[in-house]
């Protein structure tokens, strides 16, 4: 699954979008995650510490990209998201696919109606 960095483009009305990570780090209010080790770990990882300037802190990813679309600072969120939202795409490839997984009981594999909606949703998220 894709993931980016995006930004409603009233963000950047009066300034242009950050060169590089560290200018948004210094400079630009940023969208993060508050609990969630899992997905900090693996920023920091990448070498994306957590900007200190986080206006917003919350696991939540409706919270986050509905705070994103209000022009309230940068997150992150599924590219094909933040596409479909008519968001700006902040320093493009800079955080890598993430591994996505769509699962269902095996007893449900055989009924034609659930399987339908199981494929549709490989598509979609692919």
């Amino acid at each position: 699954m894709a993931l980016g960095l995006f930004a409603a483009p009233t963000l950047f009305a009066t300034r242009p979008p950050p060169a590089d990570f560290a200018a948004l780090a210094a400079d630009y209010p940023f969208i993060s995650y508050d609990r969630n080790e899992a997905i900090i770990r693996g920023l920091a990882a990448l070498g994306l510490p957590l900007p200190a300037r986080s206006v917003l802190r919350t696991d939540s990813d409706v919270a986050q990209l509905a705070a994103i679309r209000a022009g309230l600072g940068i997150g992150i969120c599924q590219s094909k998201l933040g596409e479909a939202s008519g968001l700006v795409p902040v320093l493009p490839g800079l955080i890598p696919p993430m591994e996505c997984w769509v699962v269902m009981h095996e007893d449900l594999r055989g009924l034609r109606r659930v399987r339908v909606v199981f494929d549709h949703l490989v598509r979609a998220l692919g």
